[in-house]
């Protein structure tokens, strides 16, 4: 005789990867942006749930689009021409608020407390910040603040496109976005690092955690602002930047099959700031040197603090992955509105690809679980594993 457990139909691999967006209200964030206010229903549910389920899966053209709506479980049919419509027409704004709602959400919260560490010996959240570009692949207008009908300008595909700015947790086995901006591809990324910054102090669960980003974010001001604020971070600093060395700490050797490297470690003050920081040069083998600035005491031995920095990597994957296996520079809009709700609703999914993988582990990472959604949609997990 079946059990009641026994009885209940194993959830799909769709239902999987839709089921963290129960830890938000998205028709109150519908109604809050008025987006239906002049229809019976405005089935944004299921608007989110195509729009998010193509930017792991894209299609083609509007019509494989449609067609995929209609044989894939957990989606209501929607015609091409109105994902477009409604796509162009609601306002990115109520994605970005879901997205934020989805990463303060309390799962992700407690996901982040017990992935497992990149590195077992650190007991500190570790937050990379950095900016990619995004190409355009068809031209899209930008709309006047006081007039949607009003074009300002076009960005054509032949422009610098789009940045796509980041700030993630990557001391952990899943990859987590903290902060996002979008901004045109000719503003310097620095630029946003400050927005990016007060995105990441609202998480409660980042107790004083280390930041870390590379030669683009150099501000000797920044620097010393975010030392008067006892914000610890490991940055690039050139070899050759102006420094007074006020002490030698120590000096490393570090001799294997591959030959013998060097560290220095040394308290310095950068430039005219009058600000004192931790400087450590790296000397390979063939004399070339890398110099890495921070404001970590000498608690951390300085192979520490170079294993901490090369975390940072890891938001460069995350950029890779997006750009390989989603579809956050192929659009099918062609407003600046239509634009960000497409990119806004792939990050989510991929928000959504950690979530599956971390509850369901595959080998092979977001690569694998990307495949795995997009071939066993329909699937029970119990058949495939």
């Amino acid at each position: 005789m079946n059990t009641q457990t026994d009885s209940v139909s194993p959830s799909t691999v769709g239902a999987e990867f839709y089921s963290l967006l129960d830890a938000v209200d998205s028709e109150f964030i519908a109604d809050d942006f008025e987006i239906g206010t002049h229809t019976t229903k405005h089935d944004f549910d299921n608007h989110l749930k195509v729009a998010i389920f193509e930017g792991v899966n894209p299609s083609d053209s509007l019509a494989e689009l449609a067609e995929k709506t209609d044989i894939y479980d957990e989606l209501s049919y929607m015609a091409g021409s109105t994902f477009s419509r409604l796509t162009n027409d609601r306002d990115y704004r109520a994605v970005v608020r879901l997205f934020l709602e989805l990463l303060h959400s309390p799962q992700l919260y407690h996901q982040r407390a017990v992935q497992r560490k990149r590195l077992d010996w650190l007991d500190r959240a570790v937050v990379a910040t950095d900016a990619t570009n995004l190409n355009l692949t068809r031209s899209v207008a930008v709309p006047s603040e006081r007039l949607d009908t009003e074009i300002l300008r076009v960005i054509d595909p032949d422009e610098k496109g789009l940045h796509l700015n980041l700030s993630a947790r990557v001391d952990g086995d899943a990859k987590h976005p903290l902060g996002v901006t979008i901004t045109p591809g000719v503003m310097r990324e620095p630029t946003q690092f400050d927005h990016l910054q007060s995105d990441v102090e609202v998480f409660t669960d980042l107790d004083s955690p280390i930041h870390v980003f590379d030669r683009g974010y150099l501000d000797y001001d920044r620097f010393c602002e975010l030392k008067e604020r006892e914000t610890d971070f490991i940055c690039f600093l050139q070899a050759d930047a102006r420094v007074d060395v006020l002490e030698h700490i120590q000096d490393v050797e570090i001799t294997d099959e591959q030959g013998t490297r060097y560290l220095r470690d040394e308290r310095i003050e950068l430039a005219e700031t009058g600000e004192q920081f931790r400087r450590i040069v790296f000397e390979d083998v063939d004399g070339e040197e890398l110099a890495y600035l921070t404001t970590l005491s000498s608690a951390y031995a300085p192979v520490e603090v170079m294993s901490i920095y090369t975390l940072r990597t890891m938001i460069e994957i995350l950029f890779r992955e997006l750009k390989q296996y989603t579809n956050i520079e192929s659009f099918h809009s062609q407003s600046l509105n239509g634009v960000l709700f497409e990119i806004f609703c792939t990050l989510i999914g991929y928000v959504l690809v950690e979530w599956f993988r971390q509850r369901h582990p595959l080998r092979g990472g977001v690569p694998e679980a990307i495949r795995t959604i997009r071939t066993r949609w329909n699937t029970s997990l119990r058949s495939y594993g």
